[in-house]
């Protein structure tokens, strides 16, 4: 095929492939259809397609875009003029050249001019573009200001970043490739709407981080910069939300939509409503949106009942053996009792059934088995001041606030001998895929998303865009190692790990636990070869960035239980800002703290043995020496009692502020500080000319690194998807540097040359049953997303009319003579659901005057719809006054007319009269009542909304729990041959219905039992 291409064809098919439009660059018919082999979707790039130049202008418009083509061929590979990958990413190439183009007027503007373009643009929008129109001047005025605030100017290839993450893609881009500066571009030009836009993080720190460094961009060119984190008021949210662009992570915005959900009322709400969602740019996409994906989001309230039995449940179990009276499915992490299980606990619990209602042990003796079989502890969990806190799998780090569900944790404290917390009852819960559905418009960036993609196409419509590299990816990945056994293994990578360090190579080792990550340390102590750890526990992760910014030092050995989300990016030779900050705490804190610092909260130092020393010039002494005795002398004159944490976080705060000032802006404040000794000041000078001193250190020590062979990477094993085994394979040979990767797995069949071929597969097996899960948690979860939006229609008026029918018709068969109806039953729940408003005006009807009213009725063919009344009964009050009361009236009649859902008879005008008469007469007392009371229309409203949204709110919480139980029962029907998913979608509409008709019938109750005594009634409002 390659032999019949011809070059002159290539500008025809591009311009039927591709849109005209240079500033839109939107392919879903090409992205949106993945090629059968999507592994061959590679798009290889030369240096030079990185810095791509406006071409001249050609006297021959064919001949100069002949050009331009045959330019971008380049170093590109023949196959990948068939991958629709590269096409895509060509056709970003030309908004490439129009941004290079704008780049020199960018150039020649001052400050205040670049910062007015973000009112030019706007005004723009207002005028009638669209953002297609401003992306190319908008990418240009993002990439100015950077390299004016930060040093750092967006390569050509994260301009192409930045045009996927605005076309709603997943812009797929390598590790070290610069993922938190491609953001900004898509965050500023969508953030000109004023709609605004949420960058979302996978944790607190990165959140904060991206938002100090990255908002200073956006801060620079007059966009307001908001932060979410853990621990901040609602006050503080609300003024964050309003912000332009919001930095916040994935379960603090899961959760504020929650709790907004539940509010009592608008003061209340944190987020922008009515349209909370606008646009996100969600960072590390796969971890959020699939790692996480298989665990919903839950607010729950507490639930003291049965909470001893799991303790007795805890002990019993211990004399359970496995296969004998229980049996383990790994597969789906359940267990299930054998009839001698289920004898011998019904003997020691002396009853006579596991699952009696009203004495039910079957589930806290379920949740002890699953404790003592599937969560081990410094795996799952580790035990810290009396609590069990749950480790996240995939990042390795301890989740304070997180707690399991249905019982699970009670079971695990249990099993430790820790104290019991509160059992837990679901209030309110949403997947992260449902919550990130609703925005309109939704972006990811990772570096590892392409083994996902017809997950992302199913799932959220996004297609994943594989960006090229700046420069060419260099890195070795070794063949897979099996071992026979577990010993065998370790052996083997601590001998990798030795050798590597005999040569000076840094090397990153990736374990799966912290139990193994302890372990390898224990080996490596054993030689005394110098490392640093990285796991879950409080010593090490306190000093997290610290270590991955230090690991690509010469001789620098890190073990770390998982590199998922880690933020820090490993440079070869070492990262010069942390060191410079490293040699200013050491430097200061014994000056500036009163206390000695507390290896379990602030860390355990870091392994310092086999690095080079840092060589910090004579100047650079001087200002950390002068800094050293201003700190000295502030704590002692002002008696500044600093504990270690407060100090460091000045020392922070300094930092942050050198880097915002620069070295000239913090001589100018120098001079005009007043104070005598100006701490933060001559910390910050201290810092920028230490930082000069490591940034040569680092430049020569990463050199000798690179001729070494780089980072070199060992995975101990295979994770459960291939995706999260790239994460680690891109820690080496970021950005073009050399480095190679290793994974060593145990493996019973080493002598089976398809071994690795075989491993693979079960990866791909795991992925697609993982896969699953998600996909049926989505599916579930829109069971309850259908339930939840329909209520929201509901009015006070068309409640008590609903109200009304179901009495009736519960009562009165349209095929039968009304003798035959329940009429004394029907008038009793009428009476019943008005309280005092109905029992004087009903009280003395009779059911035989009721039976001759309905008969004198029956065949009526006119009636006045506004007046309308039953002979001998109660006439209603004359509340229908107004245009709009009478239309009101009129859509109810036309409605119960129009009704198709009760059963067709002779009798079926009867009852629908009745219908009407009844719910006019309650409507009506009620609107009279209302009226009478004096109050305004606002106010009035208020209670209506009140009583409808407490009611309604308790009976959710009541139909969750019944959806999580039902959830959970249903998939046994599957032996029955019918299918767990349409089962859960008839039983939880049964359970929707019955759930809105409770609620319908309490919220009539209480508002006509409120109008009817308000001053008996401020319950209902209490909090």
């Amino acid at each position: 095929m390659a032999a019949g291409f011809s070059l002159p064809s290539y500008p025809l098919l591009s311009l039927q492939l591709f849109p005209s439009k240079p500033s839109l660059f939107t392919h879903p018919c090409l992205v949106r259809s993945p090629s059968r082999h999507p592994e061959k979707w590679r798009f290889l790039v030369s240096p030079s397609l990185s810095s791509a130049s406006v071409a001249s202008p050609s006297p021959n418009p064919l001949v100069g875009s002949l050009k331009e083509k045959v330019g971008h061929l380049k170093g590109t590979k023949w196959r990948d003029l068939w991958s629709l990958n590269s096409w895509v990413v060509r056709d970003y190439y030309r908004l490439v050249t129009f941004v290079n183009a704008l780049e020199p007027l960018m150039l020649n503007l001052s400050d205040e001019q670049l910062r007015g373009k973000t009112a030019e643009l706007r005004q723009r929008l207002s005028q009638g573009e669209t953002l297609a129109d401003i992306q190319a001047e908008a990418f240009a005025v993002v990439r100015e200001a950077a390299r004016r605030k930060l040093g750092m100017r967006h390569f050509d290839v994260q301009i192409i970043g930045g045009a996927v993450l605005h076309d709603g893609c997943i812009a797929e881009m390598k590790t070290g490739e610069g993922k938190t500066l491609v953001s900004t571009l898509a965050a500023y030009l969508n953030a000109l709407t004023g709609n605004g836009v949420h960058v979302v993080t996978v944790n607190d720190y990165l959140a904060q981080r991206d938002a100090e460094w990255m908002g200073s961009i956006h801060r620079f060119l007059g966009l307001s910069v908001g932060l979410i984190q853990g621990g901040m008021k609602a006050d503080e949210r609300r003024s964050n939300y309003c912000c332009d662009i919001t930095y916040t992570n994935n379960s603090e915005l899961g959760f504020d939509y929650l709790r907004d959900n539940l509010s009592g009322n608008k003061r209340q709400l944190v987020m922008r409503w009515p349209r909370p969602f606008h646009y996100a740019i969600v960072d590390e996409v796969d971890s959020v949106l699939i790692d996480e994906g298989r665990n919903p989001l839950l607010i729950s309230g507490e639930d003291r009942k049965d909470a001893a039995r799991y303790p007795v449940a805890a002990k019993v179990v211990e004399l359970l053996e496995r296969g004998i009276h229980y049996n383990v499915e790994l597969k789906d992490n359940s267990v299930d009792l054998t009839e001698e299980g289920v004898a011998l606990m019904e003997m020691v619990l002396e009853t006579n059934d596991l699952w009696d209602e009203k004495d039910p042990w079957a589930r806290f003796l379920m949740n002890a088995l699953k404790a003592k079989e599937f969560y081990r502890r410094d795996v799952q969990y580790i035990v810290r001041d009396g609590k069990a806190l749950i480790i996240n799998e995939l990042t390795g780090r301890v989740e304070e606030k997180r707690r399991w569900s249905e019982g699970i944790h009670q079971a695990v404290e249990a099993k430790e001998g820790l104290k019991i917390q509160a059992d837990s009852v679901v209030v309110a819960q949403i997947t992260y895929q449902s919550l990130f559905k609703l925005y309109p418009k939704l972006s990811g960036m990772t570096g590892t998303a392409k083994t996902e993609e017809k997950e992302f196409l199913k799932m959220f419509q996004m297609p994943v865009v594989e960006v090229p590299t700046n420069l060419p990816n260099i890195r070795i990945d070794l063949p897979i190692q099996a071992f026979a056994t577990v010993r065998g293994k370790w052996e083997y990578v601590r001998e990798e790990v030795e050798s590597m360090f005999q040569l000076g190579r840094p090397v990153l080792v990736g374990t799966t636990s912290v139990e193994n990550s302890e372990y390898l340390s224990d080996l490596l102590k054993a030689r005394n070869i110098p490392h640093n750890v990285l796991n879950a526990r409080p010593k090490y992760a306190a000093r997290e960035a610290e270590i991955v910014a230090q690991a690509g030092r010469k001789y620098a050995i890190t073990i770390s239980t998982n590199m998922a989300g880690r933020g820090t990016d490993i440079i070869l030779g070492g990262n010069p800002k942390m060191l410079a900050k490293k040699i200013i705490e050491d430097n200061l804190l014994p000056f500036m703290a009163q206390e000695a610092p507390d290896v379990e909260n602030d860390g355990e130092r870091i392994s310092q043995k086999g690095f080079s020393k840092i060589k910090i010039g004579p100047s650079s002494l001087a200002l950390v020496a002068k800094a050293a005795l201003i700190a000295k002398h502030v704590c002692k004159s002002k008696r500044n009692d600093w504990p270690y944490g407060k100090a460091k976080s000045v020392i922070a705060e300094s930092v942050q502020m050198s880097q915002s000032l620069g070295m000239e802006g913090l001589d100018n404040q120098l001079e005009e500080d007043s104070e005598i000794y100006p701490l933060s000041t001559a910390v910050a000078l201290a810092y920028l000319t230490v930082l000069k001193d490591c940034e040569t250190h680092c430049f020569n020590e990463g050199v000798a690194v690179k001729m070494l062979g780089g980072l070199h990477v060992i995975g101990t094993s295979l994770h459960e998807s291939r995706r999260i085994d790239n994460q680690l394979r891109g820690r080496a040979g970021r950005q073009g540097d050399p480095g190679s990767t290793r994974f060593m797995v145990r493996y019973c069949f080493v002598n089976n040359r398809s071994s690795c071929w075989i491993l693979l597969a079960l990866q791909i097996n795991a992925e697609k049953y993982f896969f699953g899960i998600r996909k049926s948690l989505v599916e579930f979860d829109e069971v309850l997303e259908q339930g939840e939006c329909s209520e929201t229609f509901f009015q006070s008026l068309r409640y008590m009319q609903a109200v009304v029918d179901e009495i009736v018709l519960e009562n009165a068969d349209p095929e039968k003579h009304p003798s035959n109806w329940s009429l004394r039953k029907l008038m009793d729940e009428y009476i019943q659901i008005g309280g005092n408003i109905l029992a004087e005006s009903f009280a003395e009807v009779r059911e035989e005057e009721l039976l001759m009213s309905l008969e004198q009725i029956h065949g009526l063919c006119i009636m006045e719809v506004e007046n309308f009344s039953i002979p001998n009964l109660p006439i209603p009050p004359n509340t229908f006054r107004g245009i709009r009361k009478k239309i009101l009236s009129l859509r109810r009649w036309l409605g119960i007319c129009t009704d198709e859902t009760i059963k067709k008879g002779r009798y079926q005008g009867t009852t629908n009269l009745l219908r009407k008469y009844l719910g006019d007469f309650l409507i009506a007392s009620y609107l009279e009542v209302v009226q009478d009371s004096g109050y305004d229309d606002s106010y009035i409203q208020e209670i209506e909304r009140e009583v409808i949204v407490k009611t309604l709110d308790s009976f959710w919480r009541d139909h969750l729990i019944n959806m999580n139980r039902l959830s959970s029962a249903v998939n046994v029907r599957s032996f029955g041959h019918r299918n767990p998913l349409e089962e859960y979608k008839i039983d939880g509409c049964r359970f929707f219905i019955s759930m809105l008709s409770a609620t319908r019938r309490m919220t009539v109750e209480s508002l006509l039992h409120y109008w009817s005594s308000p001053m008996e009634s401020t319950d209902l409002y209490a909090p």
